[in-house]
């Protein structure tokens, strides 16, 4: 009797009242979980994913723009050597101050981290022994072919070299350390999987649909992190996290996307400095083989023509003596413009020397070459280039040959020059072409007649 009369309040309650307290019991284990869950997630897979992008801000951007940097200094130092002019001394030193301050600032985001501190004090040690090299080298102007110059000036480029390379360690080393935190975030995940799947288990019976939608949805958001986090440490630096929910793994994914695109401009960077000609923005010689050499794949493949216009300004030396150095790299960049403008727009203009320039033009036959290197020679005849000494008019002669899968690249090359000499020694400020059975030819004028070398004079 007393039983009943203790069970009696309970039996009273309405059926809403059992779905709430069994919801409750049910759903007890799922907050339980989801509180652990939250903890396990901002703890070992959101934190870790937050100090991969504070190395990438403070340590792997930095490296990467300090490799940069100490590249940078090849150029006035160089162009000082083979030139001289003070403007190139203070570009050094101007280049030197802001490496001295990344390597400041670099040092002071590694202290405590010695495995990475060590590399990058070694580096300093060899841009420390390039600065007092590079100093010397612009104290004073030097004869062209000076042995000590020489000699100075391939220890200096040895001890970049050796310095970006050192920065590179530290760059691995980082790069390391961040796998180790992907690593520590996928193994918090996988506990994570198995807390979820246990509050599954114990809740199924009440809750499944709700289980099922939360799972969906927080499996499908953190399987895409992990993997794509997985995917970018593998090389895919073109992959992007795209989650919604929750917000807090969207602005992790939204800053490891952002990190990810920094990385890829930075290496980007690097390899485009390696490719790219300092004063006039033209590819340079490194890239001109690479293309010859994809010229002539594509030659084999689909049996097009091709052509080389080989390009120099003509009494360059002159300009330089009359007007000034900085005139003479005015003309240099106006050339640049003027022929990237000129030409067609999958033709490609490359600096091969001091004022030495070549243009490959892939699927073009000899007369419509010669019609774009006279356009182009013209065209620079009728424009005076300002300078800061004044206009200066200037023309250029070309040589061209036509590229054939039976002349070899180097060959070829030398076909252009050939016919770049030819040009020059007979008047400059003209186009004089070269086909492949070695013999001169102007297509517009003799109507595709040829004359043999002797006969046009050598």
């Amino acid at each position: 009797m007393e039983m009943k009369m203790m069970l009696a309040p309970w039996t009273g309650k309405s059926l809403r009242y059992w779905i709430a307290v069994g919801m409750s019991v049910a759903i007890a284990p799922l907050a339980l979980s989801a509180l652990i869950g939250f903890v396990l997630l901002n703890t070992y897979v959101v934190d870790p994913f937050h100090d991969v992008s504070k190395r990438e801000r403070i340590q792997v951007a930095p490296i990467q723009n300090l490799r940069v940097l100490v590249w940078d200094t090849l150029i006035p130092v160089d162009e000082f050597v083979d030139e001289g002019g003070a403007q190139r001394a203070a570009a050094y030193r101007a280049a030197r101050a802001r490496i001295e301050n990344a390597f400041a600032e670099l040092q002071e985001s590694l202290a405590g981290e010695p495995a990475l501190l060590m590399p990058v004090e070694r580096a300093l040690q060899d841009w420390t022994e390039a600065d007092r090299l590079a100093t010397e080298l612009v104290s004073v102007e030097r004869p062209p072919g000076d042995p000590s110059a020489a000699e100075m000036m391939e220890r200096f480029h040895g001890r970049v070299a050796a310095a970006s390379d050192r920065l590179g360690v530290a760059y691995n080393v980082v790069a390391e350390k961040m796998q180790a935190d992907h690593d520590r975030a996928t193994r918090a995940y996988m506990r994570s999987q198995e807390l979820a799947l246990l509050a599954g288990v114990l809740s199924a019976l009440a809750v499944i649909a709700g289980v099922v939608l939360i799972g969906r949805v927080m499996a499908a958001s953190v399987d895409r992190l992990v993997d794509g986090a997985a995917k970018v440490s593998e090389g895919e630096r073109d992959h992007r996290i795209d989650i919604r929910v929750p917000p807090e793994l969207r602005r992790v994914a939204d800053e490891f996307n952002r990190m990810i695109k920094r990385i890829e401009e930075s290496e980007s960077a690097l390899a485009e400095l390696a490719r790219r000609d300092g004063l006039t923005g033209l590819l340079n010689r490194r890239a001109f083989d690479e293309a010859l050499s994809e010229m002539y794949a594509r030659m084999d493949r689909t049996g097009e023509e091709g052509a080389l216009l080989t390009i120099d300004v003509d009494h360059f030396k002159r300009v330089n003596d009359t007007y000034g150095h900085s005139a003479g790299d005015d003309v240099l960049r106006a050339f640049a413009t003027l022929a990237t403008s000129s030409l067609r727009p999958f033709d490609q203009v490359y600096r091969v020397g001091g004022e030495e320039f070549s243009v490959l033009l892939p699927g073009t036959s000899t007369i419509v070459a010669h019609d774009l290197a006279e356009r182009l020679r013209k065209e620079m005849a009728r424009h005076a280039i300002a300078t800061e000494a004044g206009e200066v008019s200037v023309t250029i002669s070309i040589g061209g040959a036509k590229a054939t899968t039976g002349l070899e690249p180097g060959k070829l090359i030398e076909a252009a020059d050939a016919a770049l000499y030819r040009a020059k020694t007979t008047g400059r400020n003209r186009v004089v072409l070269i086909d492949e059975f070695g013999a001169y030819e102007n297509p517009t004028e003799n109507s595709g007649k040829t004359v043999d070398k002797e006969q046009a004079g050598g």
